[in-house]
């Protein structure tokens, strides 16, 4: 699953300092605001003394969602939208006027899922690897969380994404959900999960002579009146799907099934196969 994850160029978590210290795109040679396959960029290293090998593949990453769980910040997702090459010493030098300027790398794209933009950001695809869901094999679980025994080991849903990153945001095509529960709270990458909406408390009134009462507002109607009437909705199931990538606390699912749309603080959980006691 881990390989699975690599090849279909999921979005990756990354923590906040980490992301803004990485290099960014601030233009290319022809001076273009939106760079395609072929084009060569120019990218600003977050220290002046830093450089990157010539040769060396590298990922673009656009900024995502910054996710939170409470008061705690669980990362920056950066999704995909590109990938590229150093140029080799010759080629800069024939291609560029100052090669040697300090802090700068120049890249050359060689494919985009979306066009590659000012602002964007630059990983070597070594350091990319480093930080993307390694399945939890290097997890080692301690003081697990104490669990709910009527609804054990449930997540919560805190972002709504999608794999292309050319999908418009209120379409069907956002397939992609983020947790924030991970391998300390038992998903594991290639895990069927269901998810599920919590139950809703609605407000409403009955109308009766009080309710109708001339010297009654809204606001009175609902803090006076007993006539009041609460009714729950049942939480119920809106879908199912698979972990695709879990890191320590935080996971991407992909969506199989979804009867309804999923929303934020939808409630997921490990779906109990049939071969499982």
């Amino acid at each position: 699953m881990h390989a699975l994850a690599q090849s279909a160029d999921l979005p990756i978590i990354v923590p906040e300092a980490v992301f803004a210290n990485l290099g960014r795109v601030t233009g290319g040679t022809t001076q273009q605001r939106i760079m395609d396959r072929g084009s060569i960029i120019r990218i600003k290293l977050a220290d002046d003394q830093e450089r990157i090998a010539p040769d060396t593949e590298v990922v673009l990453f656009r900024q995502g969602l910054r996710l939170r769980n409470a008061d705690r910040t669980l990362g920056v997702l950066a999704v995909p939208v590109g990938r590229g090459r150093t140029l080799q010493r010759l080629t800069e030098n024939q291609e560029i006027a100052d090669p040697n300027e300090p802090g700068v790398a120049w890249v050359r794209i060689q494919s985009v899922r979306q066009e590659v933009s000012r602002g964007d950001s630059l990983m070597t695809a070594s350091a990319a690897q480093l930080w993307a869901a390694n399945g939890c094999e290097d997890t080692q679980r301690k003081d697990p969380p104490q669990e709910n025994p009527a609804n054990p080991r449930d997540a919560r849903v805190i972002g709504l994404v999608s794999s292309d990153v050319l999908a418009d945001p209120m379409s069907a095509s956002l397939d992609l959900v983020v947790l924030d529960g991970g391998c300390q709270s038992g998903f594991r990458n290639g895990q069927a999960v269901s998810l599920w909406r919590p139950p809703v408390t609605s407000y409403g009134r009955r109308l009766d002579q009080p309710v109708d009462a001339r010297d009654n507002n809204s606001t009175s109607v609902i803090d006076d009146n007993p006539g009041i009437t609460r009714t729950q909705i049942p939480g119920h199931r809106i879908g199912s799907g698979v972990v695709v990538a879990a890191y320590a606390d935080t996971a991407l699912v992909r969506i199989r099934v979804a009867t309804q749309p999923v929303q934020i603080d939808d409630q997921v959980r490990p779906m109990l196969l049939r071969n499982q006691p």
